[in-house]
């Protein structure tokens, strides 16, 4: 019965934001000589941010994107390595947010944003899986809630893609 309320709140929670997702593009790249399915436990890459990354200093959505990527993962059937124990591969991830200006209708402000996660080989430090999802995150550089939100989606768009990834489609 929890498992079934789990889904549904799940579904519920997917319809309700498939409208601000929808506008979302979400690519990937692999190493195909790899063999992604060997990817089970992850640790997150410590972070230096660069100036011109805007998590840099909004620490507040850098750790909103992090839960969103473990839960995700999580969900995925990926968990920590036990405790003392080396993960198989590190998480990274970058965002980047441009204003914009849509011309075609009239002259409309908007900001495009990108989420770039990269998953690296532990052992080898190898990068072997890259997603990249971007869309409109808002018609102000201050609309923050629907950045979020939509960061939350790219995140598990991100993580489906990853999943059809590892069975090679």
């Amino acid at each position: 019965m929890r498992r079934l309320r789990t889904l549904f709140l799940s579904a519920a929670l997917a319809l309700l934001c498939a409208g601000a997702a929808a506008g979302q593009t979400v690519t990937s790249t692999y190493d195909k000589d790899y063999g992604l399915s060997r990817l089970d436990t992850y640790g997150f890459s410590p972070e230096e941010r660069e100036k011109s990354d805007p998590l840099a200093t909004n620490t507040l959505t850098e750790k909103k994107i992090k839960d969103a990527l473990e839960e995700e993962l999580q969900n995925c059937g990926h968990h920590p390595p036990p405790v003392g124990a080396p993960p198989s591969f590190y998480v990274s991830f970058h965002v980047r947010a441009e204003d914009k200006v849509d011309e075609s209708g009239g002259a409309t402000n908007y900001t495009q944003g990108t989420l770039i996660v990269d998953f690296h080989d532990a052992a080898t430090k190898r990068l072997v899986w890259r997603g990249v999802a971007a869309g409109v995150v808002g018609r102000s550089s201050v609309d923050l809630r629907l950045a979020e939100e939509l960061a939350k989606d790219a995140a598990k768009m991100l993580l489906e893609q990853f999943g059809r990834d590892q069975l090679g489609f």
